[in-house]
């Protein structure tokens, strides 16, 4: 059996997956589908960011491994759950049978002003400074999210999220700081793969395509997709991967 291993980004959580998370356990009645939280969001709400990115990726490990003994692992990340997942990958990759990337980057192979697009900025400040969970919500959905017919429902369903388990400025200036000195690894000794959205607003797509260069693994664009691959496009994210890994293991 494999285990796949969801890592969520900046802020998020494992309920910020959304509808993605059963329609990918569907394609995968075989395998486990474990959605691990990151220090200061979720289940871990009350844990300190611990202040970097390879930390950060320990303590998801520990976890993993004490909950997944036994079975291979295939990593999956997106923005900042895509860093975590590669630093995992590069320290450990006998644990892995392979790693999927969405929508990531990196301090060492883009400029800053792709890292974080100025319309990227521009919302999540307004978002940020916004009094109430709707509001602040509702910026960062129509920042990361290119289909308007769902902006409305993730907006309810993260709102709700927020009021039931906020993240503390702490915890988001710290993941933030962490990914904005993060450098990627020089090699992935595991096979990887990486998906981008041509529509993203908030990270530049020649961020991906610079970490897949480097890596010399595949990549695989969407044509309108956002930041939020998952919730924009996320039966195209589910074959992505099935293809992938059946070609890999074949």
């Amino acid at each position: 059996m494999i285990t796949w291993v969801l890592v969520r980004g900046l802020a998020r959580e494992a309920e910020h997956w959304g509808p993605f998370v059963p329609a990918l356990a569907r394609a995968l009645p075989n395998h486990e589908v474990l959605t691990p939280d990151l220090p200061g969001v979720g289940a871990r709400r009350f844990e300190r960011w611990p202040g970097s990115i390879a930390r950060a990726a320990e303590v998801v490990r520990s976890e993993v491994l004490e909950r997944a003994r036994g079975t291979r692992l295939v990593l999956f990340g997106v923005s900042l759950g895509g860093m975590v997942v590669m630093d995992w990958a590069a320290r450990h990759p006998e644990e892995l049978d392979g790693v999927v990337v969405g929508a990531s980057s990196a301090r060492d192979v883009a400029p800053f002003w792709k890292r974080m697009r100025p319309r990227g900025i521009a919302a999540l400040s307004r978002g940020i400074l916004a009094r109430d969970p709707d509001r602040r919500q509702a910026h960062v959905v129509r920042a990361i999210i290119n289909r308007r017919d769902r902006w409305e429902e993730t907006t309810r369903a993260w709102s709700r999220i927020e009021r039931e388990r906020p993240v503390t400025f702490a915890t988001f200036r710290g993941q933030l700081a962490s990914a904005s000195r993060w450098r990627a690894p020089r090699s992935l000794d595991v096979p990887a793969l990486f998906l981008v959205g041509r529509g993203d607003n908030l990270v530049h797509p020649d961020c991906t395509r610079a970490l897949a260069a480097r890596f010399g693994a595949p990549l695989v664009e969407h044509p309108d997709a956002g930041h939020d691959l998952t919730t924009d496009a996320g039966e195209w994210v589910i074959e992505q991967l099935l293809q992938w890994h059946a070609a890999m293991r074949g």
